[in-house]
């Protein structure tokens, strides 16, 4: 069981060595992670020296209580109750003129914009950047969420493969995959579902369209669930046609074989060798290093490693932060290998991403894909 209240002191710890004297804490992620409470819209300051103050909608406060160690627990039924709140319990604690850390990458940017805009005198830090030297690391509990969540994935990322057949849309193919997820547990996604067929499987990052699928087209297959509150990232590329059996009327494109083929290697074989001790960038340089030995080295896109838990994209994330290549890799750290694309116009796009817990002698795969080939054509 986790001692939240223990979890909260080891981060007021951080802060000090820090020097942030409190943090505005907005999203839902660092709110659960300190508290044990899942909602959204509930807004803590967090302070370095004191327990912190919680601000809910009114009829929640109760539910807050009930669920928290947390004893100054506000409510408020207008938007000028919730930012007077603010302002009594900054002043309170002497943090007109003090460093406040934000929820940069969760907390709505209009919220971040009028909180400085009407706090001129605070100094802006992030709170992932305190946050992160705990959240990176995983207890055994939060471990346990993540292979369930990983299990949700699969049985989306089945569903996505079964539903492949020439003439059905990328929106199909995602509503078979997210239906399925939710059947299997998933609460919700963690981004959008990237289905990217055809061309779209060139695009570096993916969404979803009403474009038809044609027989013998690369589908490449993103999914982000989120079950017990811990996500996912789990992709596989396919071909129409191939995924569920069924003949492929169109040849399949021996140059998008052979790119298959080149990342496959790759992020298999850094998935084989890593292990403790080594660093975030040396994830990247392995598979940059093992497909740039191919035709295809000048499409390489140093991405391919970030940090996954409550988000599905969270610290190291080298390729927002590129002094995270510099973070040494520990146990029940747990990440995402497979991160960017390879693609090549006129062959198509490919990409395999798997989540991996790393451990003492090398690494867990916790989406191994029991039942989908890795390369299913």
């Amino acid at each position: 069981m986790i001692n939240y209240r223990i979890r909260a002191q080891q981060i007021q710890v951080i802060m000090e060595k820090k020097g942030v004297d409190a943090m505005l804490v907005a999203g839902v992620e660092n709110y659960y992670y300190t508290t044990g409470d899942y909602r959204r819209q509930a807004r803590m300051l967090f302070y370095r020296d004191d327990d912190p103050t919680i601000i809910v909608f009114e009829p929640e406060v109760e539910q807050v209580k009930a669920n928290t160690w947390v004893e100054d627990v506000r409510g408020w039924n207008s938007v000028q109750e919730l930012m007077q709140h603010f302002f009594t319990s900054m002043r309170s604690h002497n943090l007109t003129k003090a460093t406040v850390g934000f929820d940069t990458h969760t907390a709505p940017s209009f919220e971040v914009y009028r909180f400085r805009k009407l706090n001129p005198g605070i100094t802006m830090a992030e709170n992932d950047d305190v946050m992160s030297e705990l959240r990176m690391v995983k207890s055994d509990e939060e471990i346990e969420c993540m292979r369930k969540t990983a299990r949700v994935a699969e049985v989306g990322m089945k569903a996505a493969m079964e539903s492949l057949e020439e003439g059905v849309t990328e929106n199909d193919v995602a509503a078979e995959a997210e239906y399925a997820m939710r059947k299997a547990g998933s609460e919700r996604l963690g981004a959008i579902t990237f289905v990217n067929s055809g061309e779209n499987s060139l695009h570096l990052h993916g969404f979803v369209s009403h474009r038809t699928i044609a027989s013998g087209d690369p589908v490449v297959i993103d999914l982000h669930p989120v079950a017990d509150k811990y996500a996912c990232d789990m992709a596989r590329t396919a071909v129409c046609g191939k995924a569920s059996g069924a003949l492929v009327a169109k040849p399949i494109n021996t140059e998008f074989i052979k790119l298959a083929a080149a990342y496959e290697e790759a992020q298999r074989g850094v998935i084989e060798e890593v292990k403790q001790g080594w660093k975030v960038k040396d994830v990247t340089q392995y598979m940059a290093e093992s497909i740039r030995k191919t035709e295809f080295k000048k499409y390489v896109v140093p991405g391919y490693i970030h940090g996954v838990g409550l988000e599905f994209e969270e610290f190291p994330h080298p390729s927002h932060y590129p002094h995270h290549g510099e973070i040494e890799l520990k146990p029940n750290m747990t990440m995402s290998i497979g991160h960017a694309v390879l693609a090549v116009p006129g062959v198509g796009g490919f990409r395999i991403e798997d989540v991996v817990r790393i451990t003492e002698s090398g690494c867990e795969v916790l989406t191994p894909g029991r039942d989908i080939p890795r390369i299913p054509f």
